[in-house]
């Protein structure tokens, strides 16, 4: 149609690029990395909301406003989802990019994430003829000042991965190539929209404990157009204020600002000078951005409750299994225990019919005798060595009890007589034995016994491990 061909001429005339629109650039990232590639959307605990305007080539008229705004959250199990709107007025042209993302996380080890987005977008180009000045117009179009308008639908996908804060990522955030509706009847191939690709790396490098420098490296391309790349670099202070620097292909330089208000709030500014073009003539570009971070630090402290969580169940199995194996030495510990009083009792039986025999002596002949104590210390030397392998001891025993009451009633009796007793128990026959001492050896036994009786004490020598 004559009219749509008028107005294309008019816009080529004017030297401003309607097609394969290029998207807008900004310095966002530096405070919200979503804005560079969706799958950012959560890495991040909480949700994240940000806001920005962009103020290009001041002092120039018509040059572009950016206003963005964007916001993104996790909701569990490894999925988030984020939005963006960007509106970019330039003159009589004003430009609307929208989408919504939906991106998933994949933990390939604890620390070794990677990140894919999926995007959902519209993009609305206008055009106003509302203040265009014509002195003899020659369509009605421009006569009648009628606002054109195209939109479109497109797509984006993204992938990112992230590594104790190195990121690196590529992101398509147009997939499709989007054809203006101005010059479908004339059968041009002008294009509303290019495919775009976008690719950036970034990464702390920790110089102290409280200073840290992040830097960026970002290479953007559309079919038909120069690669644009840029660098920036942030240096932080305790994650709370930063400045920052940046370069782009085209010359501009860039220096950034920001601080964190609070836990919830931050702020930066992004003065760019120089260049070339229309940045060389102007009075430079300003950006501000906004970041409000709702629920920050909720994805660590979950992460800490399940390390928690995780902590405590290993404690209950370690202490599960610890519960087991002292149940299981109370258990071998009470069959070795038993296996000794039983052979303690095996030798205070032998103790017992040696002292028999030792009773006996008078009734043998010297000769006999002789013979026969020689028998008997040999016993009882046997009977030591094998009390001391078990860890055994001989006892003067004065009392025995079955209630332990009267056991200690008889220990302050003893006492107010001027003897110094003990008490032992035995498991085995359900006894309590007040004794008066210890002893590695028969014969030292033997002899506290003997001093007892002098004094009109009877005892009697008893084996037992205490």
């Amino acid at each position: 149609m004559k009219k749509y061909g008028i107005l294309i001429a008019l816009i080529m005339g004017m030297s401003i690029s309607v097609y394969a629109q290029k998207l807008p650039l900004n310095n966002q990232y530096l405070l919200n990395k979503f804005s560079l590639n969706p799958s950012y959307a959560g890495i991040e605990s909480g949700i994240n909301v940000f806001a920005g305007y962009r103020n290009q080539w001041v002092g120039i008229e018509g040059t572009p406003i950016t206003k963005m705004f964007s916001a993104y959250s996790g909701l569990g199990n490894n999925v988030a989802i984020g939005g963006e709107v960007i509106s970019d007025q330039e003159g009589m042209f004003t430009r609307l990019y929208a989408g919504l993302t939906y991106s998933y996380q994949v933990k390939l080890t604890d620390e070794h994430i990677l990140s894919f987005g999926l995007t959902g977008r519209v993009f609305e180009h206008s055009i106003s003829l509302t203040d265009v000045v014509i002195d003899n117009p020659l369509d009605p179009v421009l006569n009648n000042r009628v606002t054109q308008n195209e939109t479109v639908l497109n797509a984006g996908g993204s992938i990112l991965y992230n590594f104790k804060g190195f990121n690196v990522g590529f992101n398509v955030p147009y997939i499709l190539n989007n054809k203006s509706q101005f010059n479908a009847e004339n059968n041009v191939d002008e294009y509303l929209l290019r495919r775009h690709y976008i690719g950036h790396i970034s990464f702390d490098i920790p110089v102290s404990d409280d200073f840290k420098i992040e830097p960026f490296g970002i290479f953007r391309f559309t079919e038909y157009a120069p690669m644009n790349f840029e660098f920036a670099s942030l240096f932080k202070y305790k994650e709370q204020v930063w400045l920052g620097a940046s370069y782009r292909r085209e010359g501009n330089m860039g220096l950034s600002a920001g601080f964190n208000v609070n836990k919830k709030m931050a702020l930066n500014y992004t003065y760019e000078f120089l260049g070339k073009g229309m940045t060389g003539q102007s009075d430079g570009t300003h950006e501000f951005a906004l970041g409000l971070y709702l629920g920050r630090g909720l994805k660590k402290l979950k992460a800490n409750q399940l390390a928690l969580s995780e902590k405590a169940d290993s404690l209950s199995r370690i202490s599960k299994e610890l519960e087991n194996e002292l149940s299981e030495e109370k258990k071998v510990s009470a069959a070795e225990r038993a296996k000794t009083n039983a052979k303690i009792d095996q030798l205070q039986q032998r103790l017992s019919d040696a002292e028999l025999e030792m009773a006996k002596l008078k009734n043998y002949t010297e000769e006999q005798k002789a013979a026969k104590k020689k028998e008997i210390d040999k016993e009882i030397l046997d009977i030591e060595k094998q009390l001391q392998e078990v860890g055994g001891q001989f006892f003067v025993v004065v009392e025995a009890f079955k209630i332990p009451e009267n056991a200690e009633r008889s220990i302050e009796l003893w006492r107010i007589k001027g003897l110094e007793v003990k008490m032992i128990f035995n498991e085995v026959r359900d006894f309590y034995y007040i004794y008066v001492g210890k002893y590695p050896t028969y014969n030292d036994a033997l002899r506290v016994k003997t001093t007892l009786k002098d004094n009109g004490i009877f005892g009697w020598i008893y084996l037992w491990k205490k």
